[in-house]
């Protein structure tokens, strides 16, 4: 997968990018919060970080990945990439929940062939 154009990609661009390779690496996700919401407003809103709820938390190897990916851990408990002012990643724990649903059925997309990138989002 090409990287995105870090000085202006967008938060689905990024999700896109991060979450295809932390799949390649057995590392299932899901991402919820304001980035599932710029996405589905397609940018009306603006989300600044993205939140990737791992299907198993082990913080070794999912920053093993990112700093594959170019990304560096920050003293706390988020991911900058050196080139992306604009967004960064951060990974709760699960599970997910949307308020007080629970359990939360994610949707599922398909990108370059990899079929489980999942986003938390409320059947309309």
């Amino acid at each position: 997968m090409n990287e995105p154009d870090w000085t202006r990609c967008t938060e689905e661009e990024l999700w896109h990018y991060v979450g295809w390779h932390l799949e390649g690496a057995g590392i299932g996700s899901v991402l919820v919060g304001g980035a599932v919401v710029a996405i589905h407003t397609e940018g009306l809103y603006r989300s600044g970080d993205l939140d990737l709820v791992p299907d198993h938390f082990d913080r070794k190897q999912i920053e093993g990945v990112l700093r594959g990916l170019g990304f560096e851990p920050s003293k706390s408990r988020y991911f900058r990439h050196p080139q992306c002012p604009h967004l960064f990643l951060e990974f709760p724990r699960g599970p997910v929940e949307i308020g007080e649903e629970f359990p939360v059925v994610p949707d599922e997309i398909e990108v370059m062939g990899c079929a489980d990138l999942q986003e938390a989002v409320r059947a309309g």
